[in-house]
């Protein structure tokens, strides 16, 4: 993975190389269904506390599981409400973006048997490798992780940072590796992104059943081989209402 495959129609590298007669979705694409959301929200881990959650989101076309998800994001601020509630801030709730890939949609109701069962890869507001790797099913009953970094994800408050994740089913179908990156080079230069595509590798690793569990209604321990609906999140509790994202995209990609 040295070399460069390739090319999105934004400009942006990619990690992988298309299935052939796959699907791409695009945020500039009307028939995408990208969203975005700015709505109060609580936890049912913190009651009476509400904050509100700014979210982008491809939510219309089922994709194959093997995929490669990309999203820029300016971060101007956060919300007062980051670190002003016990249980809210760094390494805990609300504390960052959580890009949420292969999983169905989060509804209001706990542990209804067709939500989430999705793959988080989390990157902090402040930086760090707390929480980074993820998995949720039923929502919200999460397993979480450190993984080690390659490469250690910084502070973005205030500044443009490039995401890009992805998840490839090992080729006994027993497994699922996946990846996530970081690019620090961008900026926003009359209202258009502008990047070097100085894409840093943060960490990679496989699923073969080690991360999760099967306890107090959690069910997280085997790998997410399927996508279970037609979700595709990035979700950003406590961030500023004025929070934009940029050449965000969804591609089929090959196995390998």
């Amino acid at each position: 993975m040295s070399s460069v495959i390739g090319f999105d129609k934004f400009g942006i590298e990619k990690k992988f190389a298309d299935l052939d007669g796959g699907i791409s979705l695009f945020q500039d694409d009307l028939n995408s269904g990208f969203g975005e959301t700015d709505e109060k929200h609580g936890f049912q881990s913190i009651p009476g506390v509400k904050i509100m959650r700014k979210t982008f989101s491809f939510n219309k076309i089922k994709l194959k599981p093997d995929q490669e998800v990309t999203i820029f994001v300016f971060l101007p601020k956060l919300n007062p409400e980051y670190g002003s509630h016990e249980g809210v801030g760094r390494c805990s709730s609300g504390s960052g973006l959580s890009i949420k890939l292969r999983g169905s949609n989060h509804p209001t109701a706990s542990d209804k048997p067709n939500s989430a069962k999705c793959y988080i890869f989390h990157f902090e507001f402040e930086g760090g490798k707390c929480n980074n790797f993820q998995k949720e099913y039923p929502h919200p009953r999460y397993s979480k992780f450190d993984l080690e970094e390659e490469n250690e994800f910084p502070n973005w408050i205030g500044k443009v940072m490039g995401f890009k994740v992805a998840t490839i089913n090992t080729e006994n179908k027993k497994g699922v590796k996946f990846w996530a990156w970081f690019d620090p080079s961008d900026k926003i230069v009359d209202g258009e992104l502008k990047t070097d595509n100085n894409w840093l590798l943060r960490y990679k690793g496989l699923d073969s059943g080690q991360f999760g569990t099967n306890k107090n209604h959690t069910k997280t321990k085997g790998p997410f081989l399927d996508c279970f609906g037609k979700l595709i999140e990035f979700r950003m509790d406590n961030a500023d209402k004025n929070t934009k994202a940029f050449c965000a995209s969804a591609r089929e990609i090959k196995p390998i």
